[in-house]
């Protein structure tokens, strides 16, 4: 075994021993009886999972906690159940641990009595569930409730997507937030999950009564007279002590400067700034520093018309700075007084977000948002993404301007230099795309369950992000899709469900944009999509407890799948919508043999569909391991393997020796996976993980404390338009590279259809072609692949100058 091994190990038994587990504060459930009433007069109840401690100095609040006369305080009796929760968990990639107080709840319950002396009382809840488990919410986020005090409203929630979704709302509250060393995590991340509610409350009868509705989680209660010192203090006290459990396990790592700044040019050192261009941003650090080189050396970019091509900026303030800091592109300026105007630029802010590392967190660039910092400190770089969409009309040629960063007290220039070249890049044939996500199942995935789905909104979001994923080029469409669109009457005969509508909407979406036209790949539409309600259809989850040679269907759950699948692609074909690639599942792998043998029994079945459908279909499948992949190669159409298949010469010769179509998926975030890879291995499409339930299940813009991935995810601003992410345009520009290659290619047949094949720009372009074939590894892991930013603009270059020698001697 090894010692990466037998580290994994000892880290796995140290989560599995620590399970629930509060932090250094926790004790023991039994606890000693806390004088009644309290000594102080402030009454402080934490209300508990069964398995987990009370806060220290807290009365102990369990489910089954009844009211007892002579204990003063407890449920009555009749209403609900209550039902108890605990949010602390000690597992790999999600990680919560909050105080004993703030860590469980309990949902709803009857009425939670308190025997107390007539007067006026100061009575303050906590409530909410930051998250769970899983991929859902937890209701706490999203249901409507209410906690109430005698007469008056302690806390309420409304339960409407508007409010959910509002800029000011829950959803969006770190949309804005700047990282900045200062931070206040736990109120950062986690307050607003879990807040406050109170009221004064005047107390007659003897007795105070604390009411939840059914979707209200209780964590913590307090309950004293409203002129109270005591109460005051004890209140202050938890809050600060809240607030230092959840933030001590996470100090910021800084990380020590990259180098030592080399001197600055004078009018940097008058600004107290300084400001460089950078190849990358996903590399961008608070540590990063420039060399004397980096200096007054102009953002140089090429590009075609109609591309997007991206520059960095990197800005290091010497001193801390104080208001907004924006940096803004003017007018290009050509020969013949060609222009391309300064709003070609979309310029956007490289959001730094907390990441969790052992023993605290390191900040990462990931999200590039259209606001601007409102202060900066000393010593610590920041970044912009430059972004240029190159105007179709424009003029070929070499054009200048210029980038001014500003800010209190500075304005500094950083020069531009583009060239346009005199080339029409082709939609690009690779079918590139993310797996965006089924919006109804990860950003609106609660209100779905709701029957509340906000229609309007979906729609705009769908078109939205999927007329911004093709304005970046890429013409692969892997979205997931709701559950069930079909199902079988009482008369036997197929019916369509709400789901359907949405698969419909997605399908009329994809066909009015040239990019997803003529072909689709949903994920996965084989698995729990579609077949589920069909008689006797065998479930991945079921093969778990089957012997492998059990392991098959039915001819009457085959006769079911063969009429959904033949209902499916009728309704497609006969609106002439985009043909659809039937996903049949994914990383069978996961399942071991047992999932070896379901993939293979599952294709054999939906192969009998195709054979049935008038004209046929093509199936694909993604797969992560080739021993699994094996026994089901001689039934599969595409075949989808990823990094860790591996991906090797043998193993795609493999492949098409069973008569399979190369696809390539999860090769990670990278612009070469992307790009030159894919071209070199004539894969037909390249799919990448671009979302996660993590961060759509609580908030979409932080890391803490799970470790969401830094990956190539997008989200979403207030008004709804696509925050894209380093990694997905990285991705993108992976595709452009694959259009230069595939131009020359083209240009080069278009030679040779003519005659010219024989000339020295045919030469070339064949020359050119051949070196990149051969300096890219199949083997996708080698070392030979790992290339950097100007390795890649080397080879883009190469295509493109050949491209236009070659296109020069066709005119």
């Amino acid at each position: 075994m090894s010692r990466a091994t037998i580290c994994l190990c000892l880290v796995l038994i140290a989560s599995l021993a620590a399970g629930v587990a509060g932090p250094a504060d926790a004790q023991e459930p039994e606890q000693q009886p806390l004088p009644v009433p309290p000594g102080d007069g402030v009454w402080r109840f934490d209300f508990c999972h069964p398995e987990s401690p009370a806060g220290e100095g807290f009365y102990r609040v369990l489910p089954d906690t009844a009211y007892d006369a002579e204990r003063g305080y407890g449920y009555t009796e009749g209403g609900p159940r209550p039902t108890p929760f605990d949010q602390n968990r000690r597992v790999i990639r999600d990680v919560l641990v909050l105080d004993d107080v703030t860590r469980d709840g309990i949902y709803g319950g009857a009425p939670f009595r308190v025997d107390l002396p007539d007067g006026r009382y100061r009575v303050v809840v906590l409530t909410g569930q930051y998250s769970r488990p899983g991929a859902n919410r937890p209701d706490s986020h999203f249901r409507e409730y209410q906690i109430a005090a005698s007469d008056q409203v302690l806390y309420e929630q409304g339960d409407s997507p508007e409010e959910f979704f509002d800029p000011e709302g829950r959803y969006f509250a770190n949309y804005s937030r700047d990282w900045h060393p200062d931070v206040n995590l736990y109120r950062a991340n986690i307050a607003r999950w879990i807040p406050y509610g109170e009221a004064e409350v005047e107390v007659a009868g003897g007795a105070l009564e604390v009411t939840a509705s059914r979707y209200a989680p209780i964590n913590a209660l307090w309950v004293f007279p409203a002129d109270s010192e005591a109460g005051d203090a004890a209140l202050a006290e938890f809050r600060a002590h809240q607030e230092e459990v959840f933030n001590r396990q996470y100090p910021w790592l800084a990380e020590e400067p990259q180098r030592k700044t080399p001197e600055l040019p004078a009018a940097m050192a008058e600004a107290g700034v300084a400001v460089w261009v950078r190849q990358t941003a996903d590399d961008l650090r608070p540590s990063t520093r420039p060399i004397a080189h980096d200096f007054g050396r102009p953002l140089r970019l090429f590009a075609s018309p109609g591309e997007r091509e991206p520059g960095v900026i990197a800005v290091l303030p010497l001193r801390d700075i104080a208001g907004t800091v924006d940096l803004v592109a003017g007018d290009l300026r050509g020969e013949a007084g060609a222009t391309i105007p300064g709003e070609a630029f979309d310029v956007r802010y490289v959001r730094y977000g907390e990441y969790p590392v052992t023993g605290g967190y390191q900040v990462r660039p990931h999200f590039l948002v259209p606001w601007r910092p409102d202060r900066l400190e000393a010593g610590l770089t920041r970044g912009f993404w430059v972004d240029l969409f190159t105007p179709e009309d424009a003029r070929p040629g070499f054009y200048q301007g210029a980038l001014t960063l500003t800010g209190p007290g500075f304005e500094l220039e950083v020069p531009i230099e583009v060239r346009i070249l005199p080339l029409e890049l082709p939609m690009c044939r690779l079918y590139a795309g993310v797996y965006a996500g089924d919006l109804s199942g990860t950003t609106f995935r609660h209100y779905r369950t709701m029957q509340q789905l906000p229609q309007d909104m979906v729609w705009q979001v769908l078109r939205t992000r999927m007329q911004f994923m093709a304005d970046q080029g890429f013409t692969g469409l892997f979205d997931s899709m709701g559950w069930f669109p079909f199902e079988f009457g009482a008369d036997g005969q197929i019916v369509t469900t709400e789901t359907w509508e949405y698969w419909l909407k997605v399908f009329e979406t994809a066909a009015s944009i040239p990019e997803f036209s003529e072909r689709i790949f949903p994920y996965y539409i084989g698995g729990p999509q579609m077949f589920p309600k069909v008689e006797g259809f065998l479930s991945r989850s079921a093969i778990s407890k089957m012997e492998i040679d059990e392991i098959t269907f039915s001819d009457d759950a085959i006769e079911g799948m063969c009429r959904l699948t033949a209902f499916l692609y009728e309704q497609i074909r006969t609106r002439d919508l985009p043909e659809l690639v039937f996903y049949v599942q994914d990383e069978l792998g996961n399942d071991g043999a047992r999932g070896a043998r379901y993939g293979r029994e599952l294709l054999k079945a939906i192969n009998v569909c195709r054979e049935r459908v008038p004209g046929g279909f093509r199936t694909c499948i993604s797969t992560l391991r080739a021993s699994i992949a094996r026994e089901y190669l001689d039934e599969a159409d595409i075949v989808m393997p990823n990094a860790a298949f591996p991906v090797t010469a043998e193993t795609i010769a493999e492949l098409r020796e069973h008569g399979c179509t190369l696809g390539l998926y999860n090769m990670g975030a990278t612009r070469f996976s992307y790009g030159f890879y894919p071209w070199r291995v004539d894969a037909i499409n390249r799919a990448q993980w671009s979302f996660s339930y993590d961060g759509d299940s609580r908030d979409p813009f932080i890391s803490l404390p799970s470790g969401a991935r830094v990956s190539c995810d997008c989200h979403y601003t207030p008004d709804w338009e696509v925050l894209p992410s380093i990694g997905m345009l990285s991705q993108r520009e992976g595709v452009d590279d694959y259009r230069y290659v595939q131009l020359l290619e083209e240009t080069l047949e278009r030679a040779e259809a003519r005659g010219r094949g024989d000339t020295d720009a045919a030469r070339e372009a064949r020359q050119a072609l051949q070196e990149l074939r051969d300096a890219v590894a199949v083997d996708y892991r080698d070392p030979a692949n790992n290339w950097d930013r100007s390795t890649m603009d080397y080879w883009r270059w190469r295509m493109a100058r050949a491209a236009m020698e070659l296109q020069e001697q066709l005119q």
